[in-house]
């Protein structure tokens, strides 16, 4: 069988990736660089340049790449055909599709980051191993998404919006950061074991007295300006090293997040959920809770069947799901 070769872009809020698939599935190329993410213009060239340097780097000529894929942050409106992408400045109702297509002079398919990260695990990842129909991928970093595949198909939605998981109400008390994110995203994303983490160092702070500098949880804080600096990476490092305070905020995160899968697993009853993005990759101190408020919340024929993975294919799901996206679009025109 002839192998076909196709470019996987990845377009990101922080960085942009590129690489080269063939039609098995393997990956000859992998470029990585920061998303300039100073309007349309300075975007595209960047994605035109990591193109180019992925297509050189897998030592194919571009006249053998059949088709470009392309995974964006936000929504792909099919419709319009345009993209939204909040976290990139001036991304809105963009033709990506035609701009792309226009420049490369070969058929180009855009759909959102999380759908084809979904259709990466469906083909690479366990759902292939285990030839899974129905699969959610949900990405948790600095915000929340969910890529749905049901009996083998994408699910999209109308307008693109479909797997807007970040939106799902998992509070009924309405703050004003809802309105920005959404309340699963606010209450279970990156940030929200940031802010958490803060406030729980604050309030010990507060009882030590204010004259001490340093957390005694051993947070690894710099403490600037009187400005207490701390991440979710900070948070998951003093985690590992066993201290209660961290493992008490990825706690109540991890139960917040237990709650949307719970709801995602009742509404869609898939055999697996793939949990991927920066905040999936702190482990147990976020994976037992989590599981523990999907058994206490979920629908039981459907949390009882359900698997919850993390993902094997890691940054490089981005690429392959977009290369595996305009695969299956070239096969449809076929």
């Amino acid at each position: 069988m002839t192998s076909h070769f196709v470019l996987g872009l990845d377009l990101g809020g922080t960085k942009i990736a590129a690489g080269v698939v063939n039609s098995r599935g393997r990956l000859l190329s992998s470029v990585r660089i920061a998303t300039p993410a100073k309007g349309v213009r300075q975007d595209l060239a960047a994605l035109f340049d990591t193109a180019n340097a992925a297509v050189s780097a897998a030592k194919i000529p571009w006249k053998r790449i059949r088709s470009v894929g392309v995974g964006v942050p936000g929504a792909f409106d099919p419709r319009a055909e345009t993209v939204w992408a909040p976290n990139l400045p001036g991304w809105s109702k963009v033709r990506l599709r035609h701009l792309l297509q226009n420049a490369f002079e070969r058929p180009v398919f855009v759909e959102s980051d999380r759908n084809v990260q979904a259709l990466a695990e469906a083909w690479l990842g366990l759902g292939a191993q285990r030839q899974v129909r129905n699969l959610v991928f949900l990405t948790v970093g600095t915000g929340i998404g969910a890529g749905l595949i049901s009996e083998r198909r994408l699910i999209p939605g109308a307008h693109g919006v479909a797997g807007a998981a970040g939106w799902m109400v998992i509070d009924r008390q309405w703050k004003p950061e809802y309105g920005r994110v959404g309340c699963f995203e606010a209450l279970g994303a990156g940030p929200a074991v940031a802010r958490l983490g803060k406030l729980a160092w604050e309030r010990g702070r507060a009882r030590r007295g204010s004259k001490s500098k340093s957390p005694d949880s051993n947070f690894r804080i710099q403490d600037l300006k009187s400005r207490i600096h701390i991440t979710a990476e900070v948070v998951a490092a003093a985690a590992r090293r066993g201290d209660k305070i961290a493992l008490r905020v990825l706690k109540e995160v991890g139960t917040n997040l237990g709650l949307g899968v719970a709801n995602i697993v009742c509404l869609l009853n898939p055999e697996v959920v793939v949990l991927g993005g920066g905040l999936a990759g702190i482990g147990n101190p976020l994976l037992v809770p989590l599981r523990k408020a999907l058994r206490q919340w979920g629908q039981p024929l459907a949390r009882r069947q359900v698997r919850i993975v993390l993902s094997r294919l890691g940054e490089k799901a981005g690429i392959l799901g977009a290369a595996r996206y305009a695969l299956l679009r070239m096969e449809e025109k076929e």
